[in-house]
């Protein structure tokens, strides 16, 4: 298993870059592959594979649970947005506040009980259901694994993949429940072993998810941290530009999916699906070669970027020792 201290550098302020290769378990990790792993995980680019996370409801108990609160029939952009805010707070919140976050969730998802209606009347759900929340924490970490190199054009290691893995298992660490059923896999060969394992005994095709990811190419227009002038002015064109967006997101996620799943989502992939993706990740790579981070990045992430950078500069200029000089006397500074 690789330890987790490969990735720390760069979370406690340490350019990654820097560091050069590092030896884990008899082969190398480039510090600076997962330093810009680590700025994928709060990277703009990765919304084109939202669609992605719906592998989540292929779990019937979870799309009971979904269906029954209605959530994504209110405004399923406003909840894409909200997922992805409580996932920035997490990989890029600091320990306090990821805490908090964690704990949060928990004791909202405690209301998230009881029984499906309709197609799913005969299941009985419960979010902190070990198998249940398990399967959305360890879908979301593997979503920022897979999106990687279409978003970047970097090819990682066996070894760099499971330093990848451990920044994110680290980071999602306090959604974990307690006892064993509730553990995150340790390394990312357990978690491949356990995601196989739930497609092929857990997940299955359902209505609700095949209805819900061919309304991707229905996207209402988000709300949530959109200026009222914003949305006057996307009003008018948002019909015809969400075809357009949906399009792209189900094409590129379904390029993601683990391809039985990708099969339960009713989406069939043509060959021209295959040139579609190639010049998106084409235009995906090109943008993360050349953007700088103020358009790249989310906020939250770009903050503590900026943070780190200033922590370093701050401590270039420390002194090595604060005792007194040779043949000198007196306070050192």
């Amino acid at each position: 298993m690789t330890s987790v201290a490969t990735t720390r550098p760069a979370a406690a302020g340490a350019r990654a870059a820097d560091a050069g290769p590092v030896g884990v378990g008899g082969g190398t990790v480039r510090s600076e592959v997962i330093e810009e792993f680590r700025r994928h995980t709060g990277s703009q680019l990765g919304g084109l594979f939202g669609g992605a996370a719906f592998d989540q409801v292929a779990l019937p108990a979870v799309a009971a649970a979904v269906d029954r609160t209605g959530r994504f029939a209110e405004n399923f952009s406003d909840r894409g947005v909200r997922s992805g805010l409580s996932a920035m707070l997490a990989m890029w919140g600091d320990p306090a506040d990821r805490a908090a976050e964690a704990e949060w969730l928990k004791e909202r998802h405690k209301d998230v009980r009881g029984r499906g209606a309709g197609a799913y009347s005969d299941i009985r759900y419960s979010a902190l259901q070990p198998e249940n929340w398990k399967w959305i924490a360890v879908s979301g970490m593997m979503l920022s694994l897979n999106t990687f190199r279409p978003c970047t054009g970097i090819r990682m290691t066996s070894d760099e993949r499971e330093a990848a893995y451990q920044l994110v298992r680290e980071a999602f660490a306090d959604l974990e429940l307690s006892g064993a059923a509730g553990k995150l896999p340790a390394t990312v060969a357990e978690a491949d072993a356990y995601y196989e394992d739930m497609v092929e005994t857990r997940l299955a095709s359902t209505p609700f998810l095949v209805e819900q990811f061919d309304g991707l190419t229905k996207l209402p227009m988000p709300t949530l941290g959109v200026s009222r002038s914003a949305r006057r002015v996307l009003e008018p064109i948002w019909p015809a530009v969400r075809p357009v967006v949906g399009h792209l997101i189900v094409v590129c996620s379904s390029k993601v999916m683990h391809p039985r799943v990708q099969e339960m989502t009713g989406f069939r992939l043509r060959r021209r699906h295959d040139v579609e993706f190639a010049l998106v990740c084409a235009m995906l790579q090109t943008s993360w070669r050349l953007l700088p981070d103020r358009v790249l990045l989310l906020p939250l992430a770009r903050n503590r970027l900026e943070y780190e950078k200033l922590v370093r500069l701050h401590r270039k200029y420390a002194l090595d020792t604060f005792a007194v000089p040779d043949g000198r006397s007196g306070c050192p500074m």
